[in-house]
């Protein structure tokens, strides 16, 4: 009987495992980096690099004006990487809810749009998450738009993207999308319930497609001057007519006069009516300038679509942290999420719902919620992606900083000790990464630095709490926040600043 009980009793933990495995399975989508050694390099030190190198390469001025979508090329870094950067020099660090990349399908057919169904999104660089409710307005919006998984399986032309986008926009999440050729009209409509989809949100559009392909160098640039000039005039309808008569122009061994037509009209027709109201040519080149061989080549663009400044789009506008203004009612209603989140979790029990309708507690921010008891940090944890309406994330990150701050795992926040527990909630800016630590404002930004896997961050009031000089705050974070030795922000490591608006708990 034991050697029965004991059998039923491992059958009943293997069951247990294999379900509780089966259903991680099922709730961890992770579309891989299938391109990752082709066509960007596969680790990533070798990835950083490259994309640093790339970036480093592109020039211009910094556009002024609200940017409401770029236009890339998606071949192999080496031959676009530098056109790339040009377009995602001019977004880095600016201020993004999510961003929508839309790119042709090479490998399967369809009608309409296809959104790409996972969860996240992997790269040698880590894990983007998937603004999964922006998928759910885009299928809600128009029937032309509809979740196809596998749709992008292997699909080079939205994951060449995404390197790119963790080093300009790091903590944005992203969608992928692709499109098949289409008319104007089409291309019109699903523009349109893109714009509808992301009303009330500042959401990047990213149109990927590559310029002429195969004609030798002297004829891509005709080719490709032409489509550039319909590009800046903003002239959708003839961009399309120049690629559906691309093998009838009478230029030998001309393919295709922009792979990616329709995501790039689509994307421009989308950004106007998100308030961008003219086009801005970033650069140009073709891979006869890499190769040294002008027989046969393909060419590569990129432009920005930009709107005014202070420009809103038709459903909503760009709110930064620092300019939302909260009614009292929100935040006893943020401070009322957070406590009872934790006194549901310290005492065993689910957290309470909300109905929430209000649009200031419904913005995607990244959050810190910091705990103290008469003066005493009793757990400060926080979130940098803004991936999570505010008054969701709010609620987890207090949680977790009663329930996971690993200092006072010898003696945790207790329900008895909650009445006299004060709760701040500090909303967070993008991260925008720095290239010198002068741009570092003591006692207004935060600092995130990161080096290899280990990072670790400040709010911006720590320098001041404690009287430090902009070098005191660097090393202190490198050493008691990230691990690292105090002199790793001379060395190397990434710095990320970003100011926070922090409300504090009456």
């Amino acid at each position: 009987m034991k050697r029965s009980g004991w059998t039923v009793a491992f059958l009943v933990l293997g069951f247990c495992l294999s379900f509780c495995h089966q259903r991680q399975t099922v709730a961890a989508r992770v579309r891989p980096a299938a391109r990752a050694g082709q066509f960007y390099a596969y680790s990533a030190t070798e990835l950083r690099e490259q994309v640093r190198l790339c970036m480093s390469k592109a020039g211009g001025a910094v556009l002024k004006g609200e940017i409401r979508g770029i236009w890339a090329p998606h071949a192999g870094y080496e031959y676009s990487g530098a056109i790339a950067a040009a377009a995602y020099r001019q977004v880095a660090g600016r201020s993004y809810d999510a961003v929508l990349v839309v790119g042709p399908s090479h490998y399967r057919a369809f009608r309409g749009a296809a959104v790409a169904d996972w969860d996240s999104l992997a790269t040698p660089l880590g894990r983007i998450a998937v603004d999964r409710g922006l998928v759910r307005a885009l299928t809600a919006a128009d029937p032309w738009i509809t979740v196809v998984p596998g749709v992008d399986d292997g699909e080079h032309s939205v994951e060449v993207q995404l390197p790119f986008i963790q080093d300009a926009l790091p903590g944005v999440p992203v969608v992928l999308m692709l499109t098949g050729d289409m008319p104007h009209d089409q291309a019109d409509r699903i523009a349109r319930a893109i714009a509808g989809a992301c009303a009330g949100r500042r959401v990047l559009l990213v149109a990927s497609s590559d310029m002429s392909h195969f004609p030798s160098a002297s004829d891509a640039r005709r080719s490709d001057a032409e489509v550039l000039a319909a590009v800046s005039k903003y002239d959708t309808k003839r961009i399309l007519a120049l690629e559906a008569g691309s093998r009838t122009r009478g230029i030998r061994n001309l393919d295709c006069a922009l792979c990616g037509s329709g995501a790039l009209v689509t994307v421009m027709l989308a950004a106007r009516a998100m308030g961008a109201d003219r086009a801005v040519q970033l650069a140009y080149a073709h891979s006869g300038d890499v190769t040294g061989d002008p027989e046969r080549v393909v060419g590569y663009g990129a432009a920005a679509f930009v709107g005014p400044v202070g420009s809103l789009s038709k459903g909503g506008g760009n709110v930064e942290p620092e300019s939302l203004k909260f009614t009292e009612s929100e935040k006893k209603t943020l401070f009322r999420a957070a406590r009872q989140g934790i006194l549901a979790a310290l005492g065993g029990q689910r957290p309470p719902e909300f109905n929430i309708e209000s649009p200031n507690l419904l913005v995607k921010r990244g959050v810190f919620v910091t705990l103290e008891n008469r003066g005493r940090l009793r757990g400060c944890i926080g979130h940098f992606e803004p991936d999570l309406p505010l008054f969701e994330i709010v609620s987890q990150m207090a949680v977790a900083a009663a329930t996971q701050d690993y200092r006072f795992a010898h003696n945790p926040v207790t329900e008895r000790e909650m009445k006299d527990i004060h709760i701040k909630i500090s909303i967070l800016s993008p991260l925008k990464k720095i290239d010198s630590v002068e741009e570092i404002e003591v006692g207004r930004h935060g600092i995130w630095v990161r080096q290899g896997m280990r990072s670790g961050t400040y709010l911006p009031e720590v320098a001041a709490d404690m009287g430090w000089t902009r070098e005191q705050f660097l090393e202190s974070c490198c050493a008691e926040k990230a691990g690292l030795p105090p002199d790793a922000w001379k060395k190397g490591a990434d710095i990320y600043v970003y100011t926070s608006q922090v409300l504090q708990e009456k």
